[in-house]
């Protein structure tokens, strides 16, 4: 709880700053980060956002991929059994 007497920080940015800049600066600023390591979390937190959204992309793909398999052996057992049938038909 935030008291009266503390006002929350503000920031103000101009509107051309960028995410990756504001985030910087708050890095900066909040944590005391220096600008090489708050470059660095900034470019390691992209890689993670790229590499989950890759994941995600994968896991789609194999669901897709998974659900296809799925139809086609249910295909192919109902045409099994339809043939077991029609082979006991025959030779009764």
């Amino acid at each position: 709880m935030i008291s009266d007497n503390v006002s929350p920080k503000r920031y103000w940015y101009g509107p051309y700053e960028g995410y990756e800049t504001r985030s910087q600066r708050r890095l900066q600023d909040d944590l005391g980060i220096d600008e090489a390591a708050a470059e660095v979390i900034l470019r390691l937190r992209s890689q993670v956002i790229e590499l989950q959204s890759h994941i995600r992309r994968l896991e789609a793909e194999l669901t897709a991929q998974y659900a296809g398999q799925h139809m086609r052996l249910a295909r192919y057992r109902d045409v099994y059994y339809e043939a077991t049938w029609i082979e006991l038909e025959i030779q009764e």
